[in-house]
């Protein structure tokens, strides 16, 4: 289906884009490294910014991550069932729970997000950056993973039309 592969393609694509962060992270913890142990004059701002970035890089691979069914899942019971026992207990679970608690969540972190950048919020720390960008990010983080597991339901429900009854 176009708006699955369509939905699986920009999502692999975000996250791929997001990896890039591990490199930025990579980098200022080797800086940061160096800074405190070679030169004695650590920074104020490394670990928390690196924090941020993890958190962020972490939560935009949600969706990636669904689109590999790579959460965990405790199958040692649905495994021995038939597959269309699986593709109906799959999409009754999926429908029931996992959206919602998706959509949820995703609605939750946007109204954190906004509330976050409405008043220009910041971090306490001594350097105190702005957190509502990271906040943000998170915010779409769980938009990717509504998207995905819309897919994923979307493919598991045509696909279940395509099995034979045995």
């Amino acid at each position: 289906m176009r708006f699955t592969k369509a939905i699986d393609r920009f999502v692999a694509l975000q996250a791929e884009a997001a990896s890039m962060l591990m490199i930025l992270l990579v980098i200022i913890m080797c800086m940061e490294v160096f800074l405190r142990y070679v030169l004695k004059s650590p920074t104020i701002w490394a670990l928390e910014f690196t924090t941020f970035l993890y958190g962020m890089h972490f939560v935009l691979g949600y969706g990636y991550t669904e689109q590999f069914h790579g959460h965990v899942r405790v199958d040692i019971f649905t495994a021995k069932l038939p597959q269309k026992a699986q593709d109906i207990l799959y999409i009754a679970t999926t429908s029931l729970l996992c959206l919602p608690l998706c959509l949820m969540l995703c609605i939750w972190s946007f109204d954190n997000a906004w509330q976050s950048t409405r008043t220009l919020e910041r971090s306490a720390s001594a350097w105190g950056p702005p957190i509502w960008p990271v906040k943000i990010v998170m915010a779409l983080g769980f938009t990717f993973l509504v998207l995905q597991v819309s897919a994923n339901l979307i493919k598991r429900i045509t696909a279940g039309r395509t099995i034979p009854n045995p």
